[in-house]
């Protein structure tokens, strides 16, 4: 083989190289447009959904908006339960006390003086129930 002939053939075989680089070049950016154009396609199809989306969740911050400003008015009105049953607890103390204070049979000047029948806040109060004048401390002979 001639020096002539190897020339070609490397040019040859470099202008086949060239040509198949250049194709698969062109297809792999043909790949990658085919791609964009299916992801925008997509794109497309989900903006669609979004205003429903935007609904939902402007839906959903109006409800938990709602129900911040529901907890806050039972937390009100939980604070002014307390405070009126507090109240109620003082008065009900001071009739106990003014009650001690009319009763000769109540040392109210005691250091361990408490109100008679104020135990239990809960409890309904009866003027037998608490201390008895015979020293049982409210104990009833069955």
């Amino acid at each position: 083989m001639s020096t002539t002939s190897i020339v070609v053939m490397v040019v040859v075989v470099l202008v086949v190289a060239a040509v198949a680089a250049w194709l698969v070049t062109q297809q792999r950016r043909k790949k990658q447009h085919e791609h964009a154009e299916s992801l925008r396609a997509e794109a497309r199809e989900h903006a669609s959904e979004l205003p429903e989306t935007q609904t939902r969740a402007h839906e959903a911050e109006v409800e938990a908006e709602r129900a911040r400003l529901e907890a806050e008015r039972a937390q009100q009105r939980a604070r002014e339960a307390q405070v009126a049953a507090t109240q109620q607890e003082a008065a009900h103390e001071d009739r106990l006390r003014t009650a001690d204070q009319v009763d000769p049979h109540v040392d109210t000047s005691s250091d361990d003086y408490a109100p008679r029948g104020s135990g239990d806040p809960h409890t309904v109060l009866d003027a037998d129930d608490d201390r008895r004048a015979d020293g049982t401390g409210g104990a009833r002979p069955v």
